[in-house]
């Protein structure tokens, strides 16, 4: 993807930890609060919170050497 290409090791672990910091409080914390008849539901999709995890653990990988899975064809 490379969008994180530009950004140092240390950036990287930073931007990785915050949005882990982020994930865990949308899995954990309530969800739905409700008083005197007036509810509020919060988003709880984290599709995109993973997929940029994913994105900077294969930047990091890359940098280290770590050979990524590619997919496979079948022709």
């Amino acid at each position: 993807m490379g969008i994180y290409r530009h950004f140092t090791v240390e950036q990287l672990e930073a931007t990785r930890d915050k949005l882990l910091n982020s994930l865990t409080e949308r899995l954990t914390k309530p969800t739905h609060v409700g008083y005197d008849s007036r509810t509020v539901q919060f988003n709880q999709r984290t599709d995109e919170i993973r997929r940029e995890v994913e994105a900077i653990n294969a930047e990091i990988d890359r940098r280290n050497g770590v050979a990524t899975r590619a997919p496979i064809y079948l022709v």
